[in-house]
């Protein structure tokens, strides 16, 4: 994995679970004492559900 945006995950494993067609967006998660950036990944249809 070619990942740095948490320790240890710079050449872990990883397997694709699965795969979409559909725009996905990258979000900072903030949990009050700490901010995780570019962590999250939602699609369009998940931001269509929440409005």
């Amino acid at each position: 994995m070619n990942a740095d945006h948490m320790p240890g995950m710079t050449g872990a494993r990883a397997t694709i679970d699965s795969s979409t067609d559909e725009t996905v967006y990258m979000v900072d998660v903030d949990m009050g004492d700490m901010t995780m950036t570019n962590h999250k990944w939602v699609t369009e249809s998940e931001i269509q559900h929440a409005k």
